[in-house]
């Protein structure tokens, strides 16, 4: 069964914006938990859900709403296509997208980011394959997140 990413909102109940508490009601307890305590005291807390595929993540500066997606299973489809595991060429030819940018290279890891501003999609290639799709609720500013209703 395909998940259908919904850009800016989440995917199937699962919406940004979220508390922890309701996504474990949803998706029930997570493969794994992580907790990273920043310089700044900041904290992040990031849900595994292997069975599923992705991880949301929590960040302390958004009071523990769920702020990020990253998808890894070839479940997760935009507009119907799975680009997981995709070959780097055939992402760049079968992604339609006009504002589709490589943002960053990683040559230590030979990995590539590529963003999508118009679906807030962050595309991370690794070893020339897409390993995975992270996503992002709408940002108004850089203070400003728009979180879906």
């Amino acid at each position: 069964m395909n998940i259908e990413i919904i850009p800016f909102v989440g995917f199937n109940q699962v919406k940004f914006g979220m508390s922890l508490e309701k996504i474990k009601e949803l998706l029930g307890e997570p493969t794994e938990t992580v907790r990273e305590k920043h310089e700044d005291d900041s904290e992040d807390v990031s849900l595994m859900y292997g069975d599923l595929g992705a991880e949301l993540s929590f960040m302390s500066e958004d009071d523990f709403r769920l702020g990020l997606i990253t998808c890894f299973a070839p479940t997760f489809t935009l507009d119907e296509q799975s680009y997981a595991g995709m070959s780097e060429a055939d992402f760049l030819k079968d992604a339609k997208f006009d504002d589709l940018i490589l943002e960053e290279t990683f040559e230590e890891l030979n990995a590539k980011d590529y963003t999508i501003d118009s679906k807030g999609l962050s595309v991370w290639i690794q070893d020339g394959f897409v390993d995975s799709i992270t996503m992002f609720p709408n940002h108004i500013d850089e203070d400003t997140v728009e979180w879906p209703a």
